[in-house]
């Protein structure tokens, strides 16, 4: 099984617990989907990610957030395929949005938020010995942490729809 370095989990957990602080903030309702392995069908271990938390959106449902701590390279920011993958198996099973929701490990006080079905498509590149899927942070959602996630709910759907 593969184990995340001690350094790049430290940062993990602290953009997740940023996310989790604003959400509290934001006064929206939310969950924290606890990773254990027993929280996985034995059929699909291996084949499904769960996300990191399910956002309650007023009247209209939720959205799934992977929470990630990244940094930009050449203005984009780098992702998994093989994660992709089971997120999106993920958001097949449940039908629900996911996106996500990446720490700006340049300026703590901005996630960018990108949205799953954004990659899906996009050709993956080599970056060293990882396959990655490059995603331009023009494209993504920076989201200022001083504002409620209501607003940046706003803004992601404006953003989506071109407007």
């Amino acid at each position: 099984m593969f184990k995340l370095p001690a350094a790049l989990k430290a940062k993990g957990e602290a953009a997740e617990a940023a996310f989790r602080t604003w959400l509290n903030q934001s006064g929206v309702a939310f969950f924290y989907v606890e990773q254990s392995p027993l929280n996985v069908p034995e059929r699909l271990r291996g084949r499904i990610k769960r996300p990191d938390y399910l956002v309650g959106i007023p009247h209209a449902g939720m959205m799934a957030f992977d929470v990630k701590a990244k940094s930009a390279y050449d203005e984009c920011l780098l992702f998994d395929p093989a994660e992709m993958d089971k997120l999106a198996c993920f958001s097949a099973y449940f039908h629900v949005s996911v996106s996500f929701a990446c720490l700006d490990l340049d300026d703590p006080g901005r996630f960018y938020w990108v949205p799953l079905a954004g990659l899906i498509g996009r050709d993956p590149e080599r970056r060293g010995k990882a396959r990655v899927v490059p995603f331009p942070l023009s494209d993504a959602l920076a989201v200022d942490m001083a504002e409620p996630f209501i607003a940046a709910y706003a803004q992601f759907g404006q953003k989506s729809l071109g407007l």
